[in-house]
């Protein structure tokens, strides 16, 4: 009998792990049912990554489908900026909405801004392309800018190339490779009083002078859209500057406006910087490499009668303040349609110096053998200003 009773309860004990074990599965695959087919569940989740996966194939092949008609386009010489690969020169309007990409009768690639024209569009780039503001919504209407070309541009006596760069230059207009540099750091330059370190700073970083808006982002749209644009004159401002107490106007590049000195390089960065604001290009002050490059290019087509003296190395033509451009019959140095680089002011750049901190170039009316286009970096405190210096806006794209 006691052999029974064992039985008994081992069948007992049997029954409950079986409804134990079927209560366990049961709440196991109400957890599974749960983890598969919930709002979260692994079925719904595989399924919305199916179709996120599926979504973003489809915007893919948009995205490439538009890049490939860009591309055709480039290659029929059709762009949606209002100007083609193949159209001249003279085609923008100043109507479009966005940047126009043309050409001159050499196959040069000139990028023009939304609401620019060309004004010598019969022209090639060796000459100096001038563009001029026909925007009548903007301030800087009438103001004129000249195109300078990075990369291999097509001249009438051959190939060019034109790198983007800070340049040192030797007295006879030739690169000084061993103390030129081609990133935005320490340059040394040595004069015949002092050994001074150049620097043009990067973006945010903590200097005693205004930097440029963005050094880096100017380098990589430059290469990007082959060129730049710096103003053909020195900026102008609509009346005469008398003293540093004269307010702060209104910036143009005006020819028949006045030159605008009496400033500090903080002032002429904030007014070079605002001058436009415009989601198809920048405005800045002019910056190292901005300068350096275009001495490259003038002295590459320099089409000036006399060219004796490399330009790298002209000083100031003006003996006076040339107080207006092409409306100053004395104005004598004028090369690839750029007025004054070397001669009237000093001008005011971005970049900085261990002294300074504030950096100018060129030559001016008061010292007119002093200083020359490119090859003296002159170290200028913050807060200095005086007739003789002004600066020279740039425009990018």
């Amino acid at each position: 009998m006691k052999r029974d009773k064992t039985q008994k309860n081992n069948k007992g004990i049997t029954l409950i792990a079986l409804v134990i074990t079927i209560i366990v599965l049961l709440i196991l695959a109400g957890v599974s049912i749960s983890m598969l087919t919930g709002e979260n569940g692994i079925l719904t989740q595989a399924q919305r990554a199916k179709n996120e996966t599926e979504n973003a194939a489809q915007n893919e092949a948009a995205i490439l489908d538009e890049y490939n008609q860009y591309l055709n386009d480039i290659t029929k010489g059709e762009t949606t900026g209002g100007g083609t690969t193949e159209s001249t020169l003279g085609t923008v309007t100043g109507s479009e909405t966005s940047n126009s990409i043309v050409q001159d009768s050499l196959g040069n690639k000139v990028v023009v801004p939304a609401g620019f024209v060309v004004q010598n569009p019969n022209d090639n780039v060796e000459n100096g392309i001038v563009i001029v503001d026909v925007d009548e919504s903007r301030p800087t209407v009438g103001s004129e800018f000249v195109w300078i070309p990075v990369g291999i541009i097509h001249t009438s006596s051959g190939d060019k190339t034109i790198t983007l760069r800070r340049y040192v230059f030797n007295s006879d207009g030739s690169i000084n490779e061993e103390l030129s540099k081609t990133e935005p750091k320490d340059q040394l330059v040595t004069t015949s009083t002092s050994t001074d370190y150049f620097i043009e700073s990067l973006k945010d970083e903590e200097v005693n002078n205004t930097q440029a808006k963005d050094i880096e982002a100017f380098i990589a749209k430059v290469n990007s859209t082959k060129g730049y644009y710096v103003g053909r004159y020195e900026a102008r401002t609509n009346k005469t500057r008398e003293s540093e107490e004269d307010g702060l106007t209104q910036v143009t590049v005006k020819p028949d406006e006045y030159v605008y000195n009496w400033i500090t390089q903080d002032q002429a960065a904030s007014l070079s910087q605002e001058m436009y604001n415009n989601i198809n290009f920048e405005s800045d002050l002019v910056n190292s490499y901005a300068w350096d490059t275009a001495m490259i290019f003038l002295q590459n087509c320099d089409n000036r009668d006399d060219k004796n003296i490399p330009y790298s190395q002209q000083t100031s033509l003006n003996k006076s303040l040339a107080l207006q451009g092409t409306n100053n019959l004395a104005t004598k140095d004028v090369i690839c349609n750029i007025y004054d680089i070397a001669s009237n002011c000093r001008e005011w750049t971005t970049e900085g110096c261990r002294i300074g901190p504030c950096v100018s170039r060129g030559s001016d009316f008061v010292f007119t053998t002093s200083y020359t286009a490119s090859s003296r970096r002159t170290d200028v405190n913050s807060v200095h200003y005086s007739n003789n210096f002004s600066f020279r806006p740039i425009i990018y794209l």
